[in-house]
């Protein structure tokens, strides 16, 4: 007797039906993916370990820079201002902004605050007004650049514009506020923009400062490599666009193509003659065209408007003859960032020989050239509380001068 007959009679019927063929594809792809699958999450899981391995033998300090920089060991408030800044960095989210594509997002914490008022959301300037207030009408002066001028790395007292309204707060001859219209990764393009619209609704400042030039070279000669865009360029159009690469690119941040890229670059290795070639030398001299060109456009609106108008090439490690301190040095020679270190100090010679030639703005590329104490803090320049002291030191110097003259004659500094 047949048992395993019976067995299917019983199972399937009289008449046994085998599986159809399109039943074994799908059961096919099925395992298939699920194989697939395993084998991400598994090469997702050995490439964190060998990452989590590699920043325990090698600490990547631009990473944790605030808790590794030797500028901030003498401060009280440290630990706790790190802590605000670290979340900051990790839950606010930029707002978007009519064609200047994003702006700041308001925060409020003990060290670091960005308030909403009539002239939008801005980084808070503690501005330190004196007795000569009482009686006096405001000094308006309004600062615009990207990070470095809203404060990144630092609390609100330590920003370039608080320590500009103390300095020229304290001489007691007049009462200046001062307002901070910066924002991480602006360039000079987008600087302008608020300009203008602050300018539309019929506000009017006494000064201008535009605080400038690592963010400005580093869209115009490295990416996107174009003097007129914006940082982050091809991440933001490609989300405009809505293209496959966009929905995908939160795999950037994956630990396999983090490991991917450290690999890559460590066996990359680029030679200083190529970042000095006739190719960057262009690039270069683009993007200080496309900056002196702003800085006349915004020279135009000062003649029509009524305000004067001073433009300042902030300082970076990549040029200069500053001796660097241990810590400055490791974050110099980061590998990553060789070629970006490069390339960037191909634009900032250009700027120190334009400034030199044309006068129309100020190079403070060598500010701390005689000086050998940490003032940086990351690969972006981002200054500590005393580097900005000193910077704005040198620029309440200029803002003095410039607001004792007459107004119609103040073009010592700006673009002719």
């Amino acid at each position: 007797m047949d048992v395993s007959g019976l067995l299917d009679e019983r199972i399937y019927g009289a008449h046994h039906v085998t599986p159809a063929p399109s039943r074994r594809i799908f059961a096919f792809i099925g395992s298939s993916l699920v194989a697939f699958i395993f084998v991400i999450l598994l090469l997702e899981f050995g490439a964190y370990v060998v990452l989590a391995a590699y920043r325990w033998v090698r600490p990547d300090t631009q990473d944790n820079f605030g808790d590794t920089s030797p500028a901030y060991s003498s401060y009280p408030w440290a630990p706790e201002f790190w802590k605000e800044e670290k979340l900051r960095w990790k839950t606010q989210r930029s707002p978007y902004e009519p064609f200047r594509v994003w702006g700041v997002a308001p925060w409020h914490s003990e060290y670091i605050n960005t308030d909403e008022s009539e002239k939008g959301t801005w980084r808070r300037t503690i501005n330190a007004n004196g007795d000569a207030c009482q009686n006096q009408k405001h000094v308006e002066i309004w600062m615009f650049g990207g990070s470095t001028l809203y404060g990144t790395g630092v609390p609100d007292f330590a920003t370039l514009p608080s320590y500009l309204s103390r300095d020229l707060n304290a001489a007691g001859e007049r009462c200046t506020v001062v307002t901070n219209f910066g924002a991480e990764g602006y360039v000079t393009n987008q600087e302008l923009l608020v300009l203008m619209e602050q300018l539309k609704v019929g506000r009017r400042p006494d000064l201008v400062i535009f605080y400038d030039g690592v963010n400005d070279s580093y869209a115009g000669a490295v990416s996107p490599g174009m003097p007129d865009a914006h940082v982050s360029l091809a991440t933001i159009k490609a989300r405009v666009e809505g293209s496959l690469a966009a929905r995908l690119d939160f795999l950037r941040d994956s630990s396999a193509l983090q490991l991917a890229r450290l690999v890559v670059n460590s066996v990359r290795r680029v030679d200083a003659a190529e970042a000095k070639n006739e190719k960057v030398q262009s690039k270069a001299v683009a993007t200080l065209d496309n900056y002196e060109a702003n800085m006349r456009m915004a020279q135009t609106l000062a003649h029509a408007y009524g305000f004067r108008v001073l433009s300042f090439w902030q300082p970076a490690f990549v040029y200069g003859h500053k001796a660097l301190a241990p810590f400055e040095m490791r974050v110099a020679r980061n590998e990553a960032w060789a070629d970006s270190f490069h390339i960037l100090n191909t634009v900032y010679a250009e700027a120190e020989r334009r400034a030199e030639v044309r006068a129309n703005f100020v190079f403070l590329g060598r500010i701390f050239d005689s000086t050998s104490q940490p003032f940086y803090i990351d690969k972006w320049m981002h200054l500590d509380p005393q580097g900005n002291e000193l910077v704005a030191g040198a620029i309440a110097r200029y803002a003095q001068d410039s607001l004792h003259q007459p107004l119609q004659a103040d073009t010592a500094h700006s673009p002719q």
